[in-house]
């Protein structure tokens, strides 16, 4: 039978899990290479009426060190295997529960996920597991998660979707926020959330923290490391919150996040929620309703370049420009000025590149602003050359109206995510509490 048939004494489950973690690293990093077979074979724990092997822990260590960057050296295994066993346990929790309410991950779903995996990792499509094997790690613990991930969306669905109502007032309550905030600083943030909800947790979470910190400061994935450790929703999206005002994510968070620059991290943050790693991915001023600014203008440019001989006469140089008005002044459209530059200009003639305008000298800006589109600019002294411009092509940002009835749906689709989170958050508790779970090692 399965948790809710199950139910574990406290006291004798923390004995185990505190004598566990010390037993998991004595077979992890020092167990002779003539042994591991042996000792790939053992039980790491019992959750209700199935195992997890040495062997399913290793895996997975090694799985999570190939994503997120780590080496795969015995102090890493003595370091993540306490917190990898309880991701293992509580992974094979969800998988139990969906086989007890007949919930299943379709094929496709499992193709879906790993091909948004090669996208996020760069491996090319459809040699995710190809690649795995390659470097000697067992594919199931990833299928396992994959599966694992995508039946406890389901099962969350299915079971509190229809007691999530979100009405209109609160839809407008989050549209006036929305306004009133116009003008303010918001900030792109990721996080990694570590549990503290138990003696246990909490000074496994105390001491990972500061490793994790450590590790992506070395070159560490923060992404893959988020899906791997955290315990937020947002794992499933590699940590990634969306836009936050500092308002939103309360005083300790708030005020951390402010003091980083982008691309930084913050130091773990201790909250009653649990400890919080933060990444700070950009920030920007809130434009409210009518969505970010526009940017500038974007051109494509080709160039006819003539050098100017050091010590050239006024005169001479102004010969120079009438020679490149010359050869440019009468071609009509890019080809034929591509052309052009190429057999009479010197090798600096010919295309430029694709630039916002405000990427582009305030000189240069001054010959194509309003240039058309396929005829020659003046010819122009920059530096110790001559130049002539055409724009190809321009694209000039358009602002988009505003979809009330758009906003409104996504502002009551965030706000349902997060009312199935806690939901999730309580049920999951629920269920660990009533599993039989036995570390063995």
């Amino acid at each position: 039978m399965y948790p809710t048939q199950k139910i574990y004494k406290t006291v004798f489950m923390r004995a185990f899990l505190f004598v566990g973690a010390i037993s998991i690293i004595g077979v992890l990093a020092f167990s002779p290479p003539r042994a591991y077979a042996q000792g790939a074979l053992r039980i790491a724990a019992v959750v209700n009426d199935e195992m997890i092997s040495v062997h399913d822990l290793k895996s997975r260590i090694a799985l999570i060190a190939a994503f997120s960057g780590f080496e795969n050296t015995a102090e890493t295994q003595q370091r993540l295997a306490p917190q990898i066993l309880q991701q293992l346990i509580l992974e094979r929790i969800r998988l139990q529960e969906a086989k007890q309410l007949g919930v299943k991950a379709k094929d496709s779903e499992i193709n879906n996920e790993k091909s948004a995996l090669e996208l996020q990792t760069k491996i090319k499509p459809g040699q995710l597991l190809k690649s795995l094997e390659a470097n000697g790690i067992d594919t199931t613990t990833l299928l396992n998660q994959f599966k694992a991930k995508i039946v406890w969306s389901k099962i969350i669905r299915r079971k509190f979707i229809r007691n999530v109502q979100i009405s209109d007032s609160e839809v407008d309550e989050a549209i006036d926020d929305i306004k009133r905030n116009k003008g303010k600083p918001e900030y792109l943030v990721s996080e990694i959330v570590l549990p503290t909800d138990s003696t246990e947790k909490s000074t496994e979470s105390e001491l990972l923290a500061p490793r994790l910190v450590q590790q992506i400061i070395d070159g560490a994935n923060f992404a893959a490391i988020a899906r791997n450790f955290s315990q937020s929703p947002s794992a499933q999206k590699g940590g990634n919150l969306g836009w936050n005002r500092v308002g939103q994510l309360g005083a300790e968070l708030g005020s951390a996040i402010m003091n980083l620059k982008p691309g930084k991290i913050t130091n773990p943050v201790r909250t009653v929620d649990g400890i919080y790693i933060l990444k700070l991915n950009k920030h920007r001023v809130s434009a409210g309703l009518d969505g970010p600014p526009l940017g500038p203008p974007t051109v494509s440019l080709l160039q006819f370049h003539l050098p100017i001989p050091s010590q050239s006469s006024p005169q001479q140089i102004l010969q120079i420009k009438l020679d490149s008005q010359t050869f440019t002044k009468n071609i009509k459209g890019c080809n034929a000025f591509d052309k052009i530059a190429k057999t009479s200009g010197s090798a600096l003639s010919g295309e430029l590149g694709t630039f916002q305008m405000d990427q582009i000298s305030t000189q240069m800006q001054a010959l194509i602003k309003d240039l058309p589109v396929g005829k020659p600019s003046l010819a122009s002294v920059i530096s110790d050359s001559v130049i002539v411009l055409m724009v190809c092509n321009r694209q000039i940002p358009v602002a988009v109206k505003v979809d009330l009835v758009k906003i409104r749906r996504q502002i009551k689709n965030n706000l349902t995510t997060i009312q199935l989170s806690l939901a999730a958050r309580r049920y999951q508790r629920d269920l660990r509490r009533a599993a039989f779970i036995e570390i063995r090692l």
